[in-house]
């Protein structure tokens, strides 16, 4: 059963509406209702998206309860619905030229601000794609990544890459890191706070986060039908409502902006330190 919901961030339930997905497909949960991992008749259900009244959050409902969303990135790689298997997703990313290359322009915005030695991780790294240019263009650094699909992250694990299956606990590692990248993550939880908070456990004094997200600004600059509007992003950001977010847990901005990616996707990016 999915579930619906108020702004998670502020708890208040005044909003307005924003977006209504309710006549669009969902090629997520079709698969998956396809295949008998879910049962769940959607169509019949009003799909939103609402900005809170109060803090500005643009959040879904109804969402996946937590059975359901452990199904969905369960079977969020499968073949059969991607059309390729992890090996020929990881060896297409990492084979394309830096202009077209995404994770090469994300390395290019972070240059300026690495350190000359220490370690990134990468928070729901998927394939690893991200870490495996990181790791070419900083090679000076270690590269660390988590991932919950099972068995995604293999072939970045057969490059040196030092990735750990399962989702980021308080008592996963027992160190810090000089950089951990949350890389089109926050849109997955329907409350960023929690994350937010745990990760300062694992950054030190002079320690970033970088955060990418998509943004408002893609609701009416893409279709209803888009991928973006799907079961899987749970809140859509502005980069006010980000950065306030951020400096409520504690958190600096150091450089903040919208930008649009190679993909002609909006995008925020922040990177930002402990207060």
């Amino acid at each position: 059963m999915i579930k619906r919901t108020n702004c998670q961030n502020c708890q208040t339930e005044k909003r307005k509406l924003v977006l209504d997905v309710s006549g669009e497909k969902d090629v997520y949960l079709d698969y998956l209702n396809l295949r008998g991992y879910l049962n769940i008749d959607y169509q019949k259900v009003k799909r939103q998206y609402f900005q809170c009244d109060s803090c500005g959050l643009i959040y879904r409902s109804p969402v996946l309860e937590a059975r359901e969303k452990e199904t969905l990135y369960e079977h969020f790689r499968d073949i059969e619905f991607r059309g390729e298997n992890k090996e020929e997703y990881f060896r297409r990313i990492i084979s394309l030229k830096p202009e077209e290359s995404e994770n090469y322009e994300k390395c290019k915005f972070l240059e300026k601000h690495m350190p000359e030695k220490g370690t990134i991780l990468d928070v729901g790294c998927g394939a690893g794609v991200f870490l495996y240019t990181f790791k070419k263009y900083f090679p000076q650094l270690e590269a660390w990544g988590v991932e919950p699909t099972p068995g995604f992250a293999d072939f970045a694990k057969e490059e040196g890459i030092h990735i750990d299956e399962g989702y980021l606990t308080e008592s996963t590692y027992r160190r810090t890191f000089d950089l951990i990248s949350l890389i089109h993550v926050l849109e997955h939880i329907e409350d960023p706070k929690p994350m937010l908070l745990m990760l300062k456990k694992y950054l030190g004094p002079e320690s970033m986060i970088y955060v990418e997200s998509p943004s408002v600004k893609d609701i009416g600059y893409l279709p209803p039908s888009h991928d973006r509007f799907m079961c899987q992003h749970e809140v859509i950001f502005s980069r006010e409502v980000l950065e306030q977010i951020l400096k409520e847990q504690g958190y600096r901005p150091v450089v903040s902006e919208d930008f649009i990616s190679i993909r002609k996707r909006n995008n925020i990016r922040i990177l930002a330190k402990l207060l």
